[in-house]
């Protein structure tokens, strides 16, 4: 069979001129419609589209309706067709609205589609294996849990692979870390490669490094993942992904930014089973757990709960709010964002960009005639009056604050411009808190108190409430420390504990209050009423065994 004939040059140049003024007269149609319509107009040839979001319909059902899912950020969609009123596009953005997607649609002429949904072409491969999911098999996870016991047994693993195959390396890496306990994950970007270090009971430790290559495969990985645009390096992006274990599901959030050798990964993990806890599993004392009980269940009235970020203070309202839960209360949170999901508490979530503030949130809540409301956090004056408002009108309100200890708390909203009067009114009860690691049960030894050791004891337990329950130290005492083992990564501490203290803001206090006092006239009133610091109830936990002056006086500092 004879070859065909090629075109000679003056016609293939002039095939293309026409090929080129059509093109521009279907742009400029897509425009006019775009414009009829009400809509904006884009050029896909132009616009990169994200392959995760793409996927977000099957190709079938895409080429059927002639629509693209360009850019996906969580449930908001940005969406390229031809035709809104095409019957089979508006059944593909039913079924997106279905599954809870908002979006925002863009006209695109019919060439631009075409090469938008010519992409198809060889994901589907990628489509099993960049879902927004990480699937880890109970078959994997036992297998995981005999050969990755610590540390450094992940070292080994993840250095041991071949490097070339990102998904089964982040795989390992999200396994071991759940093994371990791990409540971050960070990837950081060094002039010779990547820098991988896991965070335990609130400890980074170095585990594997990675060459360039590597690191950037990674990174490409959980862009994917985390339905982030993988050709921006120069800022920050957050994300966020789900891993499946079994019948339940972990929520990782991702935040990366840029930095002088690359990008920078954080992963944090959220698993369902850290809030499984009751507020007694958190580490109170029985007193204070007995006064906690009253104190949560009254009808109105603010419980703030203080310390830095990474304190456990979320975990603790959030074992509140599952204490007080049944059919005949309505509970409102409003976070940022919401980390896990509540059986019987409808959760919002702040939108600063949309302009959706803690302050405008608190007020639309309030609108819903809740019981009990949660505000993430007050970290301004109209949030703190509309707070402060609430808990006088017939609403518990659950918060937190970022300060050193709970008497700061006061001098705090006094200074966001809170009413110090009304604000005596409103606060019912100030906690502080820190999470001390445990010492490990499987290598602990038992030492008796050094010269110094025996003087903090006698200080701190000087002058203690009848109430409090201490160890009998009369005839002397022994405390605990870790040697360090495979169980605890040779660190000597697994797990952490609360240790925390409780201001009630009696009548006494509520004179205080008022008079807007600085932080030492609160301390000094507060101890007048048998206020029990962080600091003395870290030490009670070291006599029964629990932690180690080292990591008390590491955490809340030696008072």
């Amino acid at each position: 069979m004879a070859a065909p004939k090629k075109k000679p040059a003056l016609e293939e140049k002039l095939d293309e001129t026409i090929t080129e003024i059509k093109r521009i007269e279907e742009e400029q149609r897509a425009k006019e419609l775009a414009v009829k319509l009400k809509l904006p107009y884009v050029n896909l040839l132009t616009l990169p589209i994200q392959t995760d979001a793409l996927m977000m319909l099957d190709e079938k059902d895409a080429r059927a309706g002639k629509v693209a899912v360009i850019q996906r950020s969580d449930n908001k969609l940005k969406i390229a067709l031809r035709d809104p009123q095409h019957p089979a596009t508006q059944a593909a953005l039913d079924g997106l609205t279905r599954q809870g997607f908002s979006f925002s649609l863009f006209i695109t002429s019919p060439h631009s589609l075409t090469k938008a949904l010519d992409r198809y072409k060889g994901l589907e491969k990628q489509k099993k294996e960049i879902s927004g999911r990480v699937e880890i098999t109970e078959e994997l996870l036992k297998k995981y849990q005999e050969e990755l016991k610590g540390l450094d047994d992940i070292k080994k693993k993840v250095e041991g692979m071949s490097q070339d195959e990102p998904t089964h390396l982040l795989e390992v890496i999200i396994a071991g870390s759940l093994q371990n306990g791990a409540s971050d994950l960070h990837f950081e970007s060094k002039e010779t490669g990547g820098l991988l270090r896991f965070r335990v009971d609130g400890i980074l430790h170095d585990s594997a490094i990675f060459s360039i290559k590597t690191y950037n495969l990674i990174l490409s990985r959980i862009k994917l993942l985390s339905s982030m645009v993988l050709n921006v390096r120069d800022k920050a992006q957050d994300g966020r992904f789900s891993i499946r274990i079994k019948d339940y599901d972990v929520e990782v959030r991702v935040s990366i930014i840029p930095g002088p050798y690359g990008e920078n990964i954080v992963m944090r993990i959220l698993d369902p089973k850290n809030i499984s806890l009751s507020i007694k599993d958190l580490g109170f004392r029985e007193d204070a757990y007995q006064f906690l009980l009253k104190e949560i269940d009254r009808p109105n009235g603010m419980i703030i709960t203080t310390g830095p970020t990474g304190s456990g203070k979320t975990t603790a309202l959030y074992a509140f709010l599952k204490e007080i839960t049944s059919p005949d209360l309505k509970i409102i949170t409003l976070e940022d964002p919401i980390e896990y999901h509540l059986a019987g508490v409808t959760q919002t979530q702040v939108e600063s960009e949309q302009g959706y503030t803690f302050a405008l949130g608190l007020r639309a809540i309030l609108r819903q005639d809740p019981d009990v409301v949660l505000v993430g956090e007050i970290r301004d004056q109209e949030t703190a009056e509309t707070a402060i408002h609430a808990a006088l009108t017939g609403h518990i309100v659950f918060s937190t604050l970022h300060t050193n200890d709970a008497a700061g708390a006061i001098p705090r909203f006094i200074d966001m411009g809170a009413n110090p009067t009304i604000l005596s009114a409103a606060l019912i009860d100030v906690m502080a808190q820190r999470l001390l690691r445990r010492v490990c049960k499987e290598c602990k030894e038992e030492y008796a108190p050094s010269a110094e050791e025996k003087e903090k004891i006698k200080k701190a337990l000087t002058g203690l409430p009848k109430e409090v329950a201490v160890p009998d130290i009369s005839k002397g005492c022994k405390l605990v420390r870790g040697q360090g083992c495979d169980k605890c990564s040779k660190t000597g501490y697994k797990g952490r504990v609360g240790v925390y203290e409780i201001i009630h803001i009696d009548a006494a206090m509520e004179k205080i209050i008022a008079k807007s006092p600085s932080h030492a006239e609160v301390l000094e009133q507060a101890k007048q009423s048998g206020f029990i610091s962080m600091y003395q109830d870290g030490v009670i936990k070291i006599l029964q065994g629990v932690t180690t002056f080292e990591e008390l006086d590491n955490i809340v500092g030696d008072r």
